[in-house]
């Protein structure tokens, strides 16, 4: 038996090619799909964000603080992300496109709040980070962590310039202290002068001299410009000390803003509840693409049990079937995914006629290679599902994959059927261009079949 097996394949060439081809299957899988995401947490770097700055310079203690522009800088020199200035509108709206996926909006009085910091009424600084989870959940907690991360730096930075602020301030009072001491001795020199010079006077007018007289007011005369000038003096350092002190508040209101001086308000625009609704799409592409695997292996799209008129009328009755069995399997689908997942969705109607298409397409396309390329296009058809696997975007965004990845994502069904299943779901943004595609291509794949069914009834016109 095992030396019949043998001289058959050795007699049929093609069938042997067809084992090796599926022998083949794994390897390919493997190296396609994790070639395309091997290194994906080693370029975030290419992850598009935006920074908006409306933060306006102001000077404090004769320092120029502009907070918003040095963090504007240091973000564009970052290597965490991919970092671009942008004005508020066109960052809102490439966010929603899906275009990128966090905008760190800088406000209007960032930097005039961090001189408050000390003050009896502080303002806490606030950043604000706009996020879209639901064009890609993985990517949208990579994004919250750099968020955090961004918001400590500046912190830390903001604690430095108070912490500087303190130390000035504390500084000035030293001196203050020191140049009353310096009052105070120069008091104490004056008093002396004015003790002796007195003194001189009495001595003086007993025998009324005035050269002795002259001198022990010129004497008194010094004794009280030295206390005069050590009053003024004394005067003058306490009062710069008390007020550089004074800009200090010790208020508990002041501890907690210096200890907490940034803080972050987080606005996802299209919120994903969980990991299972932002990873939906994707299963639901796979689910509709493997079912549509499983009919086409236990269907014959091409056999007939009477005598076909026409092509049409050929890929009518098939059609006719073949749709009939989408609607079912979309209809289950769809059923299973609200009553047993409890999925929520933006527009239960738009993710019916997602799933509808989808299914539709994905059928369209494994009975048009089927019946085209015969046994070659059954293997091309799991070539095709590792292909939209490894480069479709369902799982990590084209920034993160490989460049034959990225190449490949645009003339993919699975690519533009998980960008309208995601709008039904978490982003509800308008994608008339993918469900125009979608439709496209499934017109197109049964015109093939079509053609297809003409040439054979040309060849054959008793094909049964």
């Amino acid at each position: 038996m095992f030396k019949s097996e043998l001289k058959f394949l050795s007699q049929h060439k093609m069938m042997l090619m067809v084992l090796l081809m599926i022998a083949l299957i794994p390897a390919i899988y493997c190296y396609l799909y994790l070639s395309s995401m091997w290194n994906t947490y080693g370029h975030t770097d290419d992850i598009p964000v935006a920074v908006v700055n409306h933060d306006r310079a102001v000077t404090f203690h004769g320092q120029h603080i502009a907070i918003g522009r040095q963090l504007t800088r240091s973000l564009e020199n970052s290597s965490s992300l991919n970092f671009h200035h942008l004005s508020a509108s066109t960052a809102h709206r490439q966010l929603k496109a899906g275009k990128l996926y966090l905008v760190v909006t800088i406000p209007r009085n960032f930097s005039n709040h961090a001189t408050t910091l000390l003050t009896a009424t502080p303002h806490q600084m606030t950043l604000h980070y706009d996020l879209n989870s639901g064009a890609n959940y993985i990517v949208s907690k990579m994004t919250t962590g750099a968020s955090t991360a961004i918001t400590n730096q500046v912190s830390h930075n903001v604690t430095q310039l108070e912490t500087h602020i303190l130390l000035s301030a504390l500084n000035g009072a030293t001196t203050g202290m020191t140049r009353s001491a310096n009052g105070s001795s120069q008091l104490v020199t004056g008093t002396q002068q004015l003790l002796n010079g007195n003194q001189k006077l009495l001595t003086a007018t007993a025998p009324l001299k005035n050269p002795a007289l002259t001198t022990g007011l010129s004497a008194s005369y010094a004794g009280l410009m030295q206390v005069q000038n050590g009053s003024q003096t004394l005067s003058h350092a306490l009062t710069s000390g008390s007020m550089r002190l004074a800009t200090i508040a010790t208020r508990p209101t002041t501890a907690t803003a210096l200890a907490a001086p940034v803080v972050a308000k987080t606005n996802d625009i299209a919120s994903v509840p969980n990991n299972g609704t932002g990873m939906a799409p994707f299963a639901i592409a796979i689910g509709l693409y493997v079912g549509g695997i499983a009919l086409g292996t236990m269907y014959d799209g091409r056999r007939t049990y009477s005598r076909p008129h026409s092509a049409f009328a050929w890929w009518g009755s098939k059609a006719t079937i073949i749709t009939g069995v989408a609607g079912v399997q979309s209809s289950l689908l769809y059923l299973t995914l609200h009553q047993a997942n409890t999925l929520t969705t933006r527009s239960n109607l738009q993710l019916f006629a997602a799933i509808l298409l989808g299914s539709l397409l994905f059928l369209s396309l494994i009975f048009c290679l089927r019946l085209l390329l015969g046994g070659f296009g059954t293997w091309l058809i799991s070539i095709v599902l590792v292909m939209q696997l490894a480069s479709s975007g369902g799982l990590y965004p084209l920034p993160l994959v490989s460049n034959f990845a990225k190449a490949l994502n645009p003339w993919l069904p699975m690519t533009y059927l998980i960008q309208v299943l995601r709008s039904a779901i978490s982003t509800n943004i308008s994608l008339p261009g993918a469900w125009s595609i979608m439709i496209l291509m499934t017109i197109g794949f049964n015109l093939l079949i079509v053609l297809r069914f003409h040439l054979d009834l040309k060849r054959n016109p008793l094909t049964h």
